[in-house]
């Protein structure tokens, strides 16, 4: 699917003076300081109300944020993961997503959610302006000869199809923890823009592709599927550049750190980007 570029609709300040932001952002800082997100000194103030600011000169190779593995959102972490590995047989479709959307509608939805404070940051996700939230007429209209359009159309059938053929069956077996009135069609579809917009994928680990026999010709191994990653998702994505989301090593999915690196020398008041 397409991964749109969209500003995030509001990141707030990281540090300083929060003046009149909204609560749910100082919920999210003080969640990350729980959970062992550890920001940088050198970052500040925002841009128009998005994005991270360098409030310090910060050199090349300088780590901004590091995210513990385990303050990810995925359907390995969420606190339904036991049940989507124990029936993922049940969950197998084309994109290869359901798992991580269950997980969203679950998480979104939950009062006593991990993720709350994280969450609770997109009260509206068509704030991301994604064209599949636009009249079919604006999409033509405006993105004609592109493809776009076409791809949008082709994406909203898959996504209905595989949330009346998948998703719909699940949660209604589970009525304990979802409820077909509340997780409906039109959330999971805003939820597929989320993960669109703002997830990251692992890098595939090279070392597994090394094949001793070079004459046999290896099989291409599927990507790894997409997480969301909480503070990576607030910077805006340029191709052009100032930041890198570096996965470190680690002995388990679960452990280890993520690392937002500075990988061209910032200045003063200039924007981090991913």
């Amino acid at each position: 699917p397409y991964q749109y570029t969209t500003f995030y609709p509001y990141a707030g300040p990281l540090f300083g003076q929060f003046g009149s932001r909204d609560r749910s952002v100082i919920d999210f800082l003080q969640w990350c300081d729980r959970v062992g997100l550890v920001l940088s000194t050198k970052v500040s103030q925002t841009v128009a109300g998005y994005g991270m600011l360098a409030k310090d000169h910060i050199p090349e190779g300088e780590l901004l944020f590091t995210v513990p593995r385990s303050a990810l959102l995925h359907q390995g972490t969420t606190k339904i993961s036991a049940l989507l590995e124990g029936e993922k047989s049940c969950l197998e479709s084309e994109s290869g997503w359901v798992p991580l959307l269950l997980s969203l509608l679950y998480e979104y939805t939950s009062p006593l959610s991990h993720w709350k404070p994280y969450l609770s940051l997109w009260t509206n996700f068509k704030t991301l302006d994604h064209p599949m939230f636009w009249s079919k007429e604006d999409r033509d209209r405006w993105l004609k000869g592109t493809g776009i359009p076409e791809a949008v159309d082709r994406d909203l059938a898959n996504i209905q199809q595989e949330y009346s053929d998948v998703v719909l069956p699940f949660i209604t077996k589970h009525l304990h923890l979802w409820d077909p009135n509340t997780h409906t069609l039109e959330l999971y579809i805003q939820l597929v823009a989320f993960v669109m917009a703002y997830s990251f994928q692992e890098p595939r680990d090279e070392s597994d592709n090394e094949d001793d026999n070079d004459d046999e010709e290896e099989e291409e191994k599927p990507l790894n599927l997409p997480m969301m990653v909480p503070m990576a998702d607030m910077l805006n994505h340029v191709s052009n550049h100032n930041a890198n989301l570096e996965f470190t090593p680690f002995p388990s999915k679960f452990t280890g750190n993520l690392s937002s690196v500075c990988n061209l020398s910032m200045n003063i008041v200039e924007q981090a980007v991913l």
